[in-house]
């Protein structure tokens, strides 16, 4: 990442909306057909995604102002959260899975990114 512009800038926001949101209908799928072979730990590394691609450019670039700070820690945290869901799928607990995702830490962690990310893009635009 050479070179950050508010268009792809913004278009990494729109992105990283869309891939978390499938994030979580991915993990839905894995636990109603009972998948168990999820890479669990793949799911912790926010770094791999675009947003943590994103996020790890303004650091080294000394560009981190209080909404970057803000969608950071709640890019982690749903990180951290997606994790959890994989392994409740990883160990059979397909229910409890389902319920984190509908309404437990997993959904609230979502919906704060996602509101987060909506206000960015707002404030790059």
């Amino acid at each position: 990442m050479t070179q950050m512009t508010v268009t792809n800038t913004c278009e990494i926001i729109n992105n990283a909306i869309v891939a978390h949101f499938v994030l979580g209908h991915q993990l839905r799928a894995a636990a109603i057909e009972e998948n168990r072979s999820l890479p669990v730990r793949l799911y912790k590394n926010a770094e791999k995604c675009g947003l943590g691609k994103l996020i790890t450019f303004l650091k080294e670039n000394d560009q981190m102002d209080a909404r970057a700070k803000e969608v950071d820690a709640l890019h982690i945290d749903l990180h951290d959260a997606a994790c959890g869901v994989a392994a409740l799928i990883a160990t059979g607990h397909f229910d409890a899975a389902i319920d984190e995702l509908a309404t437990g830490y997993y959904a609230d962690a979502a919906a704060a990114l996602t509101k987060a990310l909506s206000h960015w893009k707002m404030e790059v635009a």
